[in-house]
Protein backbone atom coordinates (compact mmCIF):
# COMPACT_ATOMS: atom_id res chain seq x y z
CA UNK A 1 0.00 0.00 0.00
CA UNK A 2 1.28 3.47 -0.90
CA UNK A 3 2.37 5.70 1.95
CA UNK A 4 -0.05 8.47 2.95
CA UNK A 5 1.57 11.90 2.67
CA UNK A 6 0.38 15.52 2.49
CA UNK A 7 -0.72 15.25 -1.15
CA UNK A 8 -2.81 12.13 -0.62
CA UNK A 9 -4.29 13.60 2.54
CA UNK A 10 -5.39 16.57 0.41
CA UNK A 11 -7.19 14.24 -1.99
CA UNK A 12 -4.56 14.48 -4.74
CA UNK A 13 -3.67 11.28 -6.56
CA UNK A 14 -1.05 12.42 -9.06
CA UNK A 15 0.84 15.54 -10.15
CA UNK A 16 2.82 16.15 -13.33
CA UNK A 17 4.96 19.29 -13.47
CA UNK A 18 7.00 21.04 -16.14
CA UNK A 19 9.17 24.13 -15.72
CA UNK A 20 8.38 26.41 -18.65
CA UNK A 21 11.12 27.65 -20.96
CA UNK A 22 11.04 30.92 -22.95
CA UNK A 23 10.04 28.79 -25.94
CA UNK A 24 7.08 27.35 -24.02
CA UNK A 25 5.92 30.86 -23.18
CA UNK A 26 6.09 31.80 -26.86
CA UNK A 27 3.95 28.76 -27.64
CA UNK A 28 1.30 30.02 -25.24
CA UNK A 29 1.32 33.29 -27.21
CA UNK A 30 1.10 31.34 -30.50
CA UNK A 31 4.45 32.91 -31.44
CA UNK A 32 6.69 29.87 -31.24
CA UNK A 33 7.76 29.81 -34.90
CA UNK A 34 11.02 31.68 -35.32
CA UNK A 35 10.56 32.24 -39.05
CA UNK A 36 7.71 33.47 -41.25
CA UNK A 37 7.57 30.25 -43.26
CA UNK A 38 5.28 28.39 -40.88
CA UNK A 39 5.83 25.81 -38.19
CA UNK A 40 5.97 26.46 -34.50
CA UNK A 41 4.14 23.67 -32.73
CA UNK A 42 1.80 24.82 -29.96
CA UNK A 43 2.44 22.07 -27.45
CA UNK A 44 4.18 21.26 -24.21
CA UNK A 45 6.60 18.38 -24.71
CA UNK A 46 7.59 15.72 -22.20
CA UNK A 47 9.88 12.68 -22.57
CA UNK A 48 7.47 10.01 -23.80
CA UNK A 49 8.95 6.91 -22.22
CA UNK A 50 9.18 8.50 -18.79
CA UNK A 51 5.79 10.24 -18.74
CA UNK A 52 3.43 8.15 -20.88
CA UNK A 53 2.08 5.89 -18.14
CA UNK A 54 1.29 8.71 -15.72
CA UNK A 55 -0.22 10.91 -18.46
CA UNK A 56 -2.53 8.04 -19.46
CA UNK A 57 -3.80 7.95 -15.87
CA UNK A 58 -4.39 11.70 -15.82
CA UNK A 59 -6.15 11.60 -19.21
CA UNK A 60 -7.78 8.14 -19.33
CA UNK A 61 -10.16 8.62 -22.26
CA UNK A 62 -9.10 7.83 -25.84
CA UNK A 63 -9.97 9.01 -29.31
CA UNK A 64 -8.65 8.31 -32.78
CA UNK A 65 -7.38 10.57 -35.53
CA UNK A 66 -5.77 9.93 -38.87
CA UNK A 67 -2.19 11.20 -39.01
CA UNK A 68 0.83 10.70 -41.24
CA UNK A 69 3.50 8.46 -39.75
CA UNK A 70 6.53 7.07 -41.63
CA UNK A 71 5.24 8.65 -44.82
CA UNK A 72 1.82 6.98 -44.74
CA UNK A 73 -1.59 7.76 -43.29
CA UNK A 74 -2.35 5.79 -40.15
CA UNK A 75 -4.86 5.84 -37.32
CA UNK A 76 -3.35 7.21 -34.11
CA UNK A 77 -4.91 6.75 -30.66
CA UNK A 78 -4.65 9.77 -28.35
CA UNK A 79 -5.30 9.88 -24.63
CA UNK A 80 -7.51 12.77 -23.57
CA UNK A 81 -9.75 14.05 -20.82
CA UNK A 82 -11.38 17.09 -19.25
CA UNK A 83 -9.13 19.41 -17.24
CA UNK A 84 -10.24 22.43 -15.21
CA UNK A 85 -8.16 25.59 -15.53
CA UNK A 86 -8.45 29.16 -14.30
CA UNK A 87 -5.73 31.77 -13.68
CA UNK A 88 -5.20 35.52 -13.39
CA UNK A 89 -8.80 36.37 -12.67
CA UNK A 90 -10.29 34.09 -15.33
CA UNK A 91 -13.29 31.97 -14.45
CA UNK A 92 -12.55 28.27 -14.17
CA UNK A 93 -13.13 26.55 -17.51
CA UNK A 94 -13.07 22.93 -18.57
CA UNK A 95 -10.72 22.21 -21.47
CA UNK A 96 -10.35 18.96 -23.38
CA UNK A 97 -6.66 18.12 -23.10
CA UNK A 98 -4.85 15.68 -25.41
CA UNK A 99 -1.71 13.62 -24.78
CA UNK A 100 -0.21 12.66 -28.13
CA UNK A 101 2.39 10.05 -28.96
CA UNK A 102 5.67 11.05 -30.69
CA UNK A 103 5.84 12.17 -34.30
CA UNK A 104 8.41 10.95 -36.83
CA UNK A 105 10.33 14.21 -36.46
CA UNK A 106 10.55 13.95 -32.65
CA UNK A 107 10.41 10.24 -31.81
CA UNK A 108 11.19 10.63 -28.08
CA UNK A 109 8.70 13.37 -27.18
CA UNK A 110 5.08 13.10 -26.12
CA UNK A 111 2.96 16.23 -26.49
CA UNK A 112 0.24 18.08 -24.62
CA UNK A 113 -1.24 19.72 -27.69
CA UNK A 114 -2.99 23.01 -28.57
CA UNK A 115 -1.90 24.71 -25.38
CA UNK A 116 -2.39 28.22 -26.81
CA UNK A 117 -6.13 27.57 -27.18
CA UNK A 118 -6.50 26.10 -23.67
CA UNK A 119 -4.35 28.20 -21.34
CA UNK A 120 -3.77 31.90 -20.85
CA UNK A 121 -0.34 33.32 -20.12
CA UNK A 122 1.17 33.12 -16.62
CA UNK A 123 2.00 36.27 -14.71
CA UNK A 124 4.84 38.36 -16.16
CA UNK A 125 6.88 39.20 -13.06
CA UNK A 126 10.60 38.30 -12.91
CA UNK A 127 10.42 38.49 -9.10
CA UNK A 128 8.24 35.38 -9.12
CA UNK A 129 11.09 33.31 -10.58
CA UNK A 130 10.56 30.23 -12.72
CA UNK A 131 7.06 29.28 -13.89
CA UNK A 132 5.88 25.68 -13.64
CA UNK A 133 2.87 24.14 -15.35
CA UNK A 134 1.11 21.59 -13.14
CA UNK A 135 -1.55 18.99 -13.91
CA UNK A 136 -3.05 17.65 -10.69
CA UNK A 137 -5.36 14.65 -10.53
CA UNK A 138 -7.75 14.96 -7.61
CA UNK A 139 -10.11 12.20 -6.54
CA UNK A 140 -13.00 13.68 -8.54
CA UNK A 141 -11.37 15.89 -11.19
CA UNK A 142 -8.17 16.97 -12.93
CA UNK A 143 -6.95 20.56 -12.67
CA UNK A 144 -4.16 22.55 -14.35
CA UNK A 145 -2.30 25.36 -12.61
CA UNK A 146 0.67 27.65 -12.91
CA UNK A 147 3.01 27.61 -9.92
CA UNK A 148 5.75 30.18 -9.36
CA UNK A 149 9.14 29.46 -7.87
CA UNK A 150 8.87 32.22 -5.26
CA UNK A 151 5.54 30.86 -4.02
CA UNK A 152 7.03 27.37 -3.74
CA UNK A 153 10.00 28.66 -1.78
CA UNK A 154 7.69 30.71 0.44
CA UNK A 155 5.70 27.60 1.36
CA UNK A 156 2.46 28.58 -0.38
CA UNK A 157 1.93 25.16 -1.97
CA UNK A 158 1.46 21.66 -0.55
CA UNK A 159 4.57 20.68 1.42
CA UNK A 160 5.11 17.34 -0.31
CA UNK A 161 4.77 18.90 -3.77
CA UNK A 162 7.07 21.77 -2.80
CA UNK A 163 9.77 19.52 -1.40
CA UNK A 164 9.86 17.30 -4.47
CA UNK A 165 9.72 20.05 -7.10
CA UNK A 166 12.37 22.20 -5.45
CA UNK A 167 14.66 19.20 -4.99
CA UNK A 168 14.30 18.55 -8.72
CA UNK A 169 14.94 22.19 -9.61
CA UNK A 170 17.91 22.54 -7.26
CA UNK A 171 19.66 19.23 -7.91
CA UNK A 172 23.39 19.66 -8.59
CA UNK A 173 23.21 16.55 -10.78
CA UNK A 174 20.87 18.10 -13.35
CA UNK A 175 22.04 17.80 -16.93
CA UNK A 176 23.28 21.06 -18.43
CA UNK A 177 20.52 23.35 -19.75
CA UNK A 178 17.71 20.99 -18.69
CA UNK A 179 14.68 22.32 -16.83
CA UNK A 180 12.77 20.64 -14.02
CA UNK A 181 10.03 18.23 -15.07
CA UNK A 182 8.69 15.19 -13.32
CA UNK A 183 5.76 13.66 -11.49
CA UNK A 184 4.47 12.38 -8.19
CA UNK A 185 2.16 9.34 -8.25
CA UNK A 186 0.67 8.99 -4.77
CA UNK A 187 -1.26 5.85 -5.76
CA UNK A 188 1.81 3.93 -6.92
CA UNK A 189 4.10 5.73 -4.44
CA UNK A 190 6.42 6.93 -7.21
CA UNK A 191 8.35 10.18 -7.54
CA UNK A 192 10.31 11.04 -10.66
CA UNK A 193 12.51 13.97 -11.67
CA UNK A 194 13.73 13.92 -15.27
CA UNK A 195 17.16 15.12 -16.29
CA UNK A 196 19.09 14.05 -13.21
CA UNK A 197 22.29 12.20 -14.07
CA UNK A 198 21.89 8.50 -13.46
CA UNK A 199 18.10 8.42 -13.83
Amino acid sequence: MAAIGPLREAGILRVVYKQLSPGDLRKLQAKSNDSQTGGGARDFRLPYRAFDQVMRKLLPQTRQEERRRNGAKTTVVFHCGPVKFGAQGKAVEVVDLDWESPTDARPTEGRISRIHTHFNLPKEDPALGAVLFLIMQHETEVRAHYAYERDLRDGKWNSELTQHVLACMDSPNRRARSLAQGFIDCVEDLKYCHGIAGE
